[in-house]
């Protein structure tokens, strides 16, 4: 007698849904500025610009991936699910026009390599809540201790402290998650 191959389970086939329009969407996004620059000059992408593009967005679909298969729990499963996204905003808006200054100033290259740094502990620790939730705390002081830096090495720059506060309270969100997870 042959086996008859198993359906899909509803929860499977669900996931998959969404990641077939989280993966597509990312590819989306990735196009977007290739159709502008057809019809407009106000968009000049270069072809590093969507290879770091690229990184970016794949880099954020594999830490949501991470985060749906890897989580062990709510709070942990949204845990890295924040930290995902606020890797990738950080990094992406730290590059467009940077927080402090132009995007190219060394305390904004510190910020982003806090956010690498982050990511490589991450997997080192392979996703303990334990550890994540101080990791992730240090990355939201980090970003508050380059504000403060920035007013007395930098006179001259604007220091975007709304943006700086908004992304700590990110990173402090992603942290608290992780210090939820860690208290089950």
């Amino acid at each position: 007698m042959i086996d008859s191959p198993q359906p899909p389970s509803s929860q499977s086939h669900f996931f998959n849904g969404w990641r077939i329009a989280g993966w597509s969407a990312a590819l989306a996004l990735l196009l977007l500025p290739a159709i502008a620059m057809r019809f407009t000059d106000e968009v000049e992408w270069t072809a590093l610009d969507f290879v770091f593009a690229g990184v970016l967005l794949f880099s954020l679909g594999m830490g949501l991936e991470i985060a749906v298969r890897v989580g062990r729990g709510g709070m942990h499963t949204l845990g890295l699910a924040i930290a995902a996204v606020a890797g990738f905003l950080t990094l992406w808006a730290n590059a467009a026009v940077g927080f402090i200054g132009a995007e190219g100033e060394p305390v904004n290259i510190a910020i982003s390599l806090m956010v690498v740094a982050a990511a490589i502990v991450t997997l080192a620790v392979r996703f303990r809540p334990k550890i994540l939730r101080f990791v992730f705390a240090g990355v939201a002081l980090g970003q508050i201790a380059s504000g403060i830096y920035a007013t007395s090495a930098m006179p001259g720059h604007e220091v975007e402290w709304g943006i700086l506060i908004v992304f700590a309270g990110i990173w402090s969100t992603a942290a608290l998650g992780f210090h939820r997870a860690a208290s089950v």
